[in-house]
């Protein structure tokens, strides 16, 4: 980062981590109903929802994939989805999806292959694989790469530190913040979090500044990873 003045940024940076981990923990800093120091924070109303949209419920996202089969293979080994069906839908256009079993989280809710398609229109929390096979891809980026409005997926660990860990042994896996490191305004998670450089070039150096230290309080805990395609992956602690 750039400062006009480093030890007004260094002030600043420290003035705002000082109040951040005053107010609460890392990873519930954006959840808890008493913050009273640390950057505002907006709470939604207690308004009930229009009751016409009692069952709709958020099932599944998609994602457009360079290579079906290593994107099956990596969020099956590294984050345990389970591969339910790939439809055929012409000679180079395959559409796939993926996800948890829906009995439990804890590793007792096993389901076949069958229930999991079965429940597929009650599950929450599926991915949805679109494969275009064609021979030039280099229209497909990632939010990595370039800043879009899919920003990342995020993933529950009972234990992020663990998750961490096996995940680094994985070699297909890159990492690209680990736990504990500070979430800088430069590179591939500023990027996917909508802050390229051509972005943060339109605020100054002090809000760059505020934006970093405000995000690494906030993101302490989290680990960052990136899928096959660059696609960016939130890994958050479940306490």
């Amino acid at each position: 980062m750039y400062f006009k003045s480093p030890l007004a940024a260094m002030l600043l940076v420290a003035s705002h981590l000082a109040s951040l981990t005053t107010a609460c923990s890392p990873s519930t800093l954006s959840i808890r109903n008493d913050n009273s120091t640390g950057p505002p924070i907006t709470w939604g109303p207690d308004t009930p929802s229009d009751p016409a949209t009692v069952g709709y419920f958020l099932n599944h996202f998609s994602i457009n994939v360079k290579n079906l089969t290593a994107t099956l293979d990596f969020y099956s080994r590294a984050f345990g989805l389970r591969h339910i069906f790939t439809v055929q839908a012409s000679e180079h256009l395959s559409i796939a999806y993926m996800g948890h079993s829906q009995g439990g989280r804890n590793g007792t809710g096993y389901q076949t292959t069958a229930e999991l398609n079965r429940d597929k229109n009650n599950a929450a929390g599926l991915v949805e694989m679109i494969h275009f096979d064609i021979p030039d891809k280099s229209h497909l980026q990632a939010s990595s790469v370039r800043t879009n409005t899919f920003g990342h997926i995020g993933v529950i660990v009972p234990d992020v530190e663990a998750a961490q860990s096996r995940l680094e042994g994985l070699p297909d896996v890159r990492i690209l913040k680990r736990v504990g490191a500070p979430t800088e305004s430069e590179g591939e998670v500023a990027i996917a979090n909508g802050f390229p450089p051509e972005a943060l070039a339109q605020v100054s150096a002090e809000e760059r500044a505020t934006i970093e230290a405000v995000l690494s309080v906030i993101n302490e805990r989290f680990l960052y990873v990136a899928d096959p395609d660059g696609n960016m992956i939130e890994v958050q602690p479940q306490d």
